[in-house]
């Protein structure tokens, strides 16, 4: 009983508490359950809920990060060992599809994802049947269909298909798309994930000792 009323202290709003901070913590739940990606849409998604005015004072990325961190130790207790699964089978991915230059974008990079999230990879190829052809002589099963993407705004094949019991998402861009997609923080290749996963488990190391 004892715990169950600290979590919701926790959880629940205060009457002392910032509005600011309310928004944070019901964008924090918003995206911990999935039912948001976007923090700043977390945030706006949180603000009508709460029955609170547009004009209240936003949660930035930190605080809502942190509200983050707050949830998933109380609900996810599992969850660094849950995310260190994921990237380890998104860095086989990238290995697996090196040869369209592949990077890994979403949740799982961001951190926010949890045990049954999605994969969610970029690869690059002028002709997306080679793609499809390269599943079918691995022997993989997929679905494909056309999906929005905000390169030039125009229609590109995003194929799904099931790997170790999670689900990956490719979504096929042309290659003259990879040299802008290169410069943004909000991806990562091979190389990138691998040094982002060693230096992961070298903080945990470190805060277990």
């Amino acid at each position: 009983m004892i715990q169950h009323a600290t979590m919701r202290r926790t959880i629940m709003s205060t009457p002392t508490q910032s509005n600011t901070a309310r928004i944070a913590q019901r964008a924090a739940q918003l995206i911990c359950n999935h039912q948001q990606s976007d923090p700043k849409i977390a945030s706006l998604q949180a603000t009508l809920e709460l029955g609170l005015s547009r004009k209240e004072a936003q949660p930035n990325e930190a605080e809502i990060n942190a509200a983050i961190a707050d949830y998933r130790q109380l609900f996810s207790p599992n969850y660094d060992a849950d995310l260190l699964n994921l990237r380890q089978k998104s860095l086989a991915l990238l290995d697996f599809f090196q040869q369209f230059q592949p990077f890994l974008i979403g949740s799982v990079l961001k951190g926010s994802a949890s045990k049954h999230s999605d994969i969610n990879l970029l690869i690059f190829s002028d002709d997306p049947k080679v793609i499809e052809i390269f599943l079918l002589n691995q022997q993989i099963a997929y679905s494909c269909k056309e999906k929005r993407t905000q390169y030039r705004q125009t229609d590109s094949p995003a194929i799904a298909f099931w790997f170790d019991n999670t689900q990956v998402h490719l979504q096929v861009l042309p290659t003259t798309a990879r040299h802008q997609a290169n410069k943004k923080a909000d991806r990562a290749n091979y190389e990138q994930l691998k040094q982002l996963i060693a230096s992961s488990t070298q903080i945990d190391c470190i805060a277990t000792d």
